[in-house]
């Protein structure tokens, strides 16, 4: 958005000309904002560019070395190279990759790479664990793979999206817990879809299962054809969708698509076999998760109890807000007691509710106080995360602690006094076990070490913490002293542990996926186990007992204290679906000792199965515009405007390979009148600028009688006559400051040259004379001009596919050209602010006030008019140095599809709206409304002798009026069409008074032609 910011004012070159029509996509954006000042290097190895800045140094060599690993694992087992380098750019951590420019936006909460096509760029930060780092290189470098084997460019359908990213994952040879447990669950439970026909993610809530049932569809492609055959598969596919063969399975198994999803769903069946008669989460009795059929609430995804077991906090997915919500579940029915971050999540001070990323929910999200008043969690502000405690009876934030020098701090604990809570978090890309002092806000690294480490959990007695590790690939409980002191390992084995909970003072709650070591188990059936269980561990005895023996998976064990025999709460997950289920305590399923697993030793950590030595000879510093490229291939725009006028336009943008640098060539014509922009944009800092060259001609309709021209031309002189142009060459600077990710400020400054005029020269003769004779000078500008300005923006909307849902929006300009040397000189205000007030799930009440105000010796002039500004009126009818317009509209849903013979369409949404408007210039007569009695006489005609007009007997007009101003009100519906939103208008116009109406409009057929619906068809976004 920050790049379409900049460009939208550069390629503009007049502020104030450029907003003065609403545009296509009518919204100002919100800011994303290069918080750090990045010192760019870069380092050659054998097959990689890598990018990186100092703070990145440390890590260089190791990444470099699983860097060359990845490629020689994905390249020997496709048996195909690339014939170029691959950029990788790399970032710290994830805030800081957040704010990468080779893709803006690309890069958000829930991503952990990606990787570019144009250029083959790899961008991802490095704050995993060293072997979880390594499979991402290779998951992102197969991508680069992927985008060589099946250009982009040449594409002729789209590749599915479980292909992409499923044969990625299945390059890494490697399944998370959580991920194979989804494709477990879907096989048993019977909901694997027909992946030959599957596109994007399928309607599936959980996004993961796509990527996870495309791993599975590769490793059943090996199982059945070997690796061979996965080749084929990909070759295949590049035939397949570059128009060279029609049937990508045909070719590379010698089966149909239907035959490949039968034998596809055989095989997962077949593969999960053993794990069918495991318990399922009605085993455990009533569901507590929220039903999503009776109500906004679906999913418990992370659950936290209170200290007296009746409530549990649980971080649930609101359907309607699109949001994570946390809300408080009585732990005996279920039912929703509070929902303690009603509302979207702006309005409470944080952009979103943050989650721990990849653990997911096998560590805690949050962490309820020992008094049971506040309940803490993370948010996302700005480039960093907050820690909230709030207070759950008032919902009143309590506490909020900034975390600006530590990254993606997660899984929050309290103290048993109170006052401290631990944390996990990041700093120098490794994870540690922090505390924060509530009252201080003091922060203590506890474990700082080349170590990942999540999940504390504070003892009973606030003497020590335990925690995860992740050491040899897998995620290992720990215990130190509360002064971090005192390290100890509590489990072991080649297995991973969630985090822990104590049960009691000596005794551990934790979700693991180990089995018994002294019961056989065949090696494909562990490999397709790794269940999350519940299990318990005596720190006395070191004894281990298990409690669940689940189908898919048991995560977030609670303890809930609220009977004299504490029940055990979790998050259960069956056909997609989290739920919340509570066990009564029971006998064992499985008691095994703690060595049995094996015993304290020495710790090695990931090696890549290639070492690399650092060159310093391959180090240099980056240079601002080195390797500049074409930025994709060139858009050609084609069409027709709402005002019927054909339009073409292209854009040319070069890069540097990090998107800090952007030259842009944008060429454009609407009818006849044509636009020029050259621009130059620097966003490698916060403070971003561009510089723009251009010569614009952008039309508009002068059809004023009595202000451009002789009222008694008006008889002559119609719409297309009154076309006028204006004509715009020179330079400008711009610069944009972000305050936060809602606000900022733009500033501009430059030369131009003005040309304006009729483009009917007989128009502009007598146009001139008018102007001359009544005002002393001419109304249009001609002649060169230095503007300066400055704006305020603000854009706290949020939206839904149709455009605004709740929020608002304003631009505050002020532009002031002096009077340097005969120059033109000016000042110009204009301001627009807008408001949404949400009304039920999809409904709004929209208000918008725009205003307009230029002075001076050749103040300038704004136009507006028809589509979305003020419906009813004639397209840029409206032209005035002083203009203003406000509006208010009932948006609501009819239809939320539609089934057609060309297939589902967009829903269809319907508008009720009304508008009030006027414009004039300096030193004429203006008056919006009046509500006295007066004589009036109606123009019935015009002398050609005389030239003057001729006026109707005076008749009495008395009541409420627009005189100079102007409204309309009506109905619109408004529908998606080949990705473009059409509205259909049937408007009503009106000046309130039936009389008034008579006397204005007499010679256009008085207030009955004038109140005439008219109807009319637009293409655009509501503002």
């Amino acid at each position: 958005m920050r790049t379409a910011v900049l460009l939208l004012l550069a390629l503009a070159g007049a502020p104030s000309l450029a907003l003065a029509q609403t545009g296509y996509i009518p919204y100002f954006g919100k800011n994303q904002i290069r918080y750090d000042n990045f010192q760019w290097h870069t380092y050659q190895t054998e097959h990689f560019e890598i990018y990186y800045y100092p703070e990145i140094e440390p890590h260089l060599e190791r990444i470099a070395g699983y860097a060359e690993s990845a490629y020689q694992h994905v390249s020997s087992e496709l048996k195909h190279d690339l014939s170029m380098k691959l950029p990788l750019i790399l970032f710290s951590t994830a805030s800081e990759f957040w704010q990468q420019n080779v893709q803006p936006g690309a890069a958000q909460e829930g991503v952990g790479a990606f990787a570019e096509p144009g250029r083959y760029r790899i961008v991802m930060p490095i704050d995993e664990p060293p072997d979880l780092l390594y499979r991402l290189i290779v998951h992102e470098l197969t991508h680069q793979f992927q985008f060589d084997i099946i250009p982009t460019g040449l594409i002729r359908r789209n590749m599915p999206l479980w292909v992409f990213e499923g044969m990625s994952d299945y390059m890494t040879g490697y399944w998370r817990p959580l991920d194979i447990m989804t494709v477990r669950d879907a096989a048993v439970s019977d909901i694997v879809p027909k992946m030959s026909e599957m596109q994007d993610y399928g309607g599936f809530s959980n996004p993961r299962l796509i990527y996870n049932l495309g791993h599975a569809a590769f490793e059943f492609m090996e199982s059945k054809w070997g690796k061979e055959g996965v080749r084929a598969y990909v070759f295949a596919l590049r035939r397949s969708v570059i128009g060279g063969s029609d049937d990508a399975y045909q070719e590379a198994f010698q089966v149909t698509p239907e035959e490949w999803d039968q034998q596809f769903d055989r095989y997962l069946k077949e593969r999960f076999k053993p794990f069918r008669d495991k318990e399922r989460p009605a085993d455990y009795g009533r569901d507590l998760a929220p039903d999503p059929r009776k109500g906004k609430f679906s999913n418990v995804l992370s659950i936290e109890p209170s200290p007296s077991g009746d409530l549990i906090a649980g971080m649930t997915g609101n359907g309607r807000d699109r949001e994570y919500d946390i809300v408080l579940i009585s732990a005996k029915d279920g039912s929703i007691i509070r929902n303690l971050t009603n509302g979207f999540d702006q309005s409470m001070g944080f952009e979103y509710l943050a989650t721990p990323g990849g653990r997911w929910n096998s560590v805690p999200w949050m962490s309820w106080s020992p008094q049971g008043d506040r309940l803490a969690y993370f948010v996302r502000t700005e480039k960093d995360r907050s820690l909230i405690v709030q207070n759950v009876v008032s919902k009143k934030i309590e506490v909020r602690v900034n975390l600006t020098t530590i990254d993606a701090p997660e899984s929050p604990d309290f103290s048993p006094d109170g006052k401290l809570i631990a944390f996990s978090g990041m700093r120098e890309s490794e994870a540690d076990i922090f505390t924060v002092n509530l009252e201080t806000k003091e922060i203590t690294n506890l474990t700082k070490d080349k170590f990942a480490e999540y999940a504390p959990t504070w003892s009973p007695d606030g003497r020590s913490i335990v925690y995860l590790t992740r050491v040899s690939g897998n995620e290992k409980l720990f215990r130190m002293d509360a002064n971090g002191a005192n390290p100890v390992q509590l489990t072991f084995g080649t297995h991973d542990d969630g985090g822990a909970q104590f049960l009691d003072a000596n005794t551990l709650l934790f979700a693991s996926t180990a089995v018994n070591p002294a019961e056989p188990i065949e090696p494909d059936v562990a490999k397709n186990g790794q269940i999350y269980n519940i299990w318990t561990l005596d720190l006395k005895t070191n004894e281990l007992k298990q409690y669940t023996d689940a189908l898919s998976g048991n995560v977030s064990p609670v303890v809930l204290k609220d009977t004299p025999q504490n029940r055990v709460a979790f998050v259960t997950y069956f056909k997609g679906e989290y739920g919340l289920h509570v066990l009564e305590r029971r006998e064992e399923i499985t008691k095994v000792a703690s060595s049995d697993f094996g015993s304290p030793g020495p710790i090695v950590d990931f090696q890549a199965p290639l070492m690399h030595t650092l060159v310093p000879d391959n180090q240099k510093k980056k240079g601002k515009f080195d390797k500049l490229f074409l930025e994709g291939r060139p858009p050609v725009a084609l069409g027709v405007t709402s005002g019927g006028d054909v339009f073409g336009g292209t854009q040319v943008t070069f890069t540097d390979v990090l998107g800090d640098q952007q030259f842009n060539l944008f060429i454009s014509s609407v009818s006849q009148y044509r636009t020029m922009n050259f621009t130059w944009v620097n966003m490698e800092k916060r403070l971003q600028w561009a510089l723009s060259g251009y010569n614009t001609s952008q039309f508009y309709y002068g059809q004023l009688e009595g202000v451009f021209y002789d009222p008694y031309l008006s008889q002559f002189i119609d719409r297309d006559l009154a076309t006028a142009t204006r004509t715009i060459q020179g330079g400008t600077a711009f610069a944009i400051y972000p305050f936060n990710r809602y606000r900022r400020v733009e500033v501009f400054g430059g030369f131009n040259r003005y040309q304006e005029s009729f483009n009917d020269p007989l128009v502009q003769q007598a146009s001139d004379d008018y102007q001359q004779e009544v005002y002393g000078q001419p109304l249009f500008n001609n002649g060169n001009m230095v503007p300066l300005g400055v704006a305020f923006v603000q854009e706290t909307t949020i939206f839904r596919e149709f455009g605004p849902l709740s929020g608002s929006t304003m631009r505050l300009s002020y532009e002031i050209s002096p009077k340097i040397a005969g120059m033109l000189s000016r000042q110009t205000f204009d301001g627009d602010a807008r408001k949404y007030f949400r009304l039920g799930a999809t409904g709004l009440l929209a208000l918008r006030a725009r205003g307009f105000k230029s002075t001076g010796d050749n103040p300038d002039f704004t136009y507006f008019g028809g589509n979305s500004e003020l419906r009813g009126y004639e397209y840029l009818q409206f032209v005035g140095q002083n203009a203003f317009f406000a509006n208010a509209e009932l948006r609501f849903p009819l239809i939320e599809a539609m089934a057609t013979p060309i297939g589902i369409l967009g829903g269809v949404r319907a508008t009720l709206f009304a508008g009030l408007g006027g414009a004039y210039f300096n030193g004429t007569p203006f008056k919006f409304w009046r509500n006295d009695t007066t004589l009036e006489q109606p123009v019935v005609g015009y002398n050609n002798l005389t030239q003057e007009v001729i006026l109707g007997p005076a008749v009495p007009v008395d009541g409420l009026r627009l005189v100079d101003g102007r409204g309309s009100y009506g109905i619109s519906l408004s529908t998606f069409a080949l990705g473009f939103p059409l509205h259909f208008d049937w408007s009503w116009r009106t000046l309130f008074n039936r009389d008034w109406e008579d006397v204005t409009f007499h010679l256009q057929g008085g207030s009955e032609e004038f109140r005439r619906p008219k109807f009319t068809m637009w293409i655009g976004y509501d503002w």
